[in-house]
């Protein structure tokens, strides 16, 4: 008999006993004038409370439901197991390969499911919710490696490898200060959506929706058009699909059969509970990352991966302000918080008014509505006074004005070449400093700051990882990031001899304005 068969049958025992000695405790102490017992529900001190679902209105402290049931996995993999539907496709023998490479890959899982601790409960609780296999809580293992952070050359970012283009059509907002991709709770809600519209488009066949997910389903729809012209199969196995593609349905059935039976194929799976990892958190304005992870006693780097969708390291001005927090850390965050001044949670900078300045302009170029700034300073109308002292929302990666060491004012015949040449400094860097976009024209006494020679502007990386595609080269990705070739190298302990193979991770660090 199974292990959670037996558990779950001593459980309706317990259960049964209990209400009986319960019925005679309260036949003995059953009177006229007796009033019933309230129930006190208490938390256990080895494990957290069942979290609440969040509030409409917002609130410092939400949560997403768990689910009461009899049966509780201790971890999440046997919960995985159990919510498995593709087992009819594990012994296919088109996937003998990645089972090969999976089953002999002990470190692999252990860095990647590392990772994956995460999210891992909060993915399943989304799927399990909308009855979808829970082996769709393995993708992010093909697509990311369970990095929020991996970025491709085909500019699909995060857990879930969102392109710019389906982002926007499944609502994942992308602006300079935020990019809904790389959310955690943002990307795994348009995942779900994106892989339910494939899944009836291709009228409930999962493996068909999953090669949809990777390479569109204009090319499965076509594919399919041609066996059907031909007198062919249409199922994914006999589909003419790109080599990618035709490689990604079965690695995510590979790693689905090793979490189903690990011992089996001699691979050890990392310990997760079946419990939340982290909460999800509002809060009423701007904060710093830097500040929150000192207020929760957190290190940051920790915090970082769990926001990974704010691009400035500060949650966006206009709001919302949610931030992911690990869940015995927010306590103590709460308690911190409520005691730190509101003007202390997020560095604002300021701007000194000067002659020509308008408060559309100066929004612009510090990437901020009007309306925030006007809100930020408290005007009542868009009238400025030279030598006014104007606050700027923080932008958490921003250098400080203060801190450039002159300004340029452009005159007739400069171009961004010409001036960048003059200060021996670069293009990328110029136009980066001043907030340009390379392709337009400056304008007549346009004022541009500038660093000294030899000083350096403060930059703030981020580790990507980023996942080899058909026809990369370290030119290629080292141009897509403006890196040095060395440097990739270097990373990854690599040679110039080495080959790049699709769908090899590399480790990168890329300024964060570049990502």
């Amino acid at each position: 008999m199974p292990r959670y068969f037996r558990t779950t049958v001593l459980v309706v025992l317990s259960l049964l006993a209990g209400c009986a000695q319960q019925a005679v405790e309260q036949a003995k102490n059953t009177s006229p004038n007796a009033v019933p017992q309230q129930t006190v529900l208490t938390q256990s001190p080895s494990r957290p409370a069942l979290q609440q679902k969040p509030s409409k209105k917002p609130v410092i402290f939400t949560s997403y439901e768990t689910p009461a049931s009899i049966e509780i996995e201790e971890d999440i993999w046997q919960r995985i197991r159990n919510g498995m539907v593709l087992q009819e496709y594990f012994e296919h023998p088109g996937i003998a390969p990645q089972v090969d490479w999976y089953s002999n890959n002990q470190t692999y899982f252990d860095r990647v499911m590392g990772r994956a601790e995460m999210y891992l409960y909060y993915i399943v609780e989304q799927l399990e919710s909308r009855g979808m296999p829970l082996e769709l809580a393995l993708l992010p293992v093909v697509e990311s490696a369970y990095d929020p952070f991996a970025y491709s050359n085909s500019h699909a970012s995060g857990l879930w490898q969102f392109i710019p283009d389906t982002g926007t059509r499944f609502g994942l907002r992308r602006d300079w200060w935020y990019d809904g991709r790389r959310d955690p709770i943002a990307a795994t809600e348009a995942a779900i959506q994106y892989l339910q519209y494939l899944y009836n488009y291709f009228d409930q066949d999962w493996l068909l929706a999953l090669a949809a997910y990777n390479c569109g389903e204009g090319n499965v729809r076509r594919a399919m058009k041609r066996n059907r012209k031909a007198g062919k199969p249409t199922d994914f196995w006999s589909l003419k699909l790109p080599r990618e593609t035709r490689a990604y349905v079965p690695q995510l059935l590979a790693v689905s059969r090793v979490v189903l039976t690990p011992e089996a194929h001699q691979i050890a799976l990392p310990h997760i509970d079946n419990a939340p990892y982290f909460d999800i958190v509002d809060i009423p304005d701007q904060l710093d990352l830097a500040k929150a992870a000192e207020l929760a006693n957190l290190n940051e780097a920790e915090l970082q991966q769990l926001n990974a969708g704010y691009s400035r390291l500060v949650t966006h001005p206009e709001g919302p302000h949610r931030i992911l927090l690990p869940i015995d850390h927010t306590q103590s965050f709460k308690l911190a918080l409520n005691s730190t001044p509101r003007e202390q949670w997020a560095p604002i900078k300021q701007h000194i008014v000067k002659s020509g300045d308008t408060l559309s302009e100066i929004a612009r170029k510090n990437r901020v509505t009007v309306n925030q700034l006007r809100k930020q300073n408290h005007l009542k109308n868009d009238l400025l006074r030279i030598g006014q002292r104007l606050k700027i929302p923080g932008s958490g990666v921003d250098t400080p004005l203060a801190g450039y060491s002159r300004s340029y004012q452009v005159k007739q015949g400069d171009s961004l070449w010409k001036i960048a040449r003059d200060n021996k400094v670069s293009v990328k860097e110029l136009a980066k400093w001043n907030n340009l976009n390379i392709r337009e024209p400056l304008r007549l006494n346009q004022v541009l700051s500038l660093y000294t020679e030899g000083e350096a502007l403060p930059t703030k990386q981020k580790k990507v990882r980023y996942k080899v595609r058909r026809g990369d080269s370290f030119y290629r990705i080292a141009q897509e990031f403006d890196l040095s070739i060395n440097d990739i190298l270097k990373w990854n302990n690599l040679n110039t001899k080495h080959l790049l193979k699709p769908g090899q991770q590399l480790t990168l660090f890329v300024d964060v304005l570049k990502i």
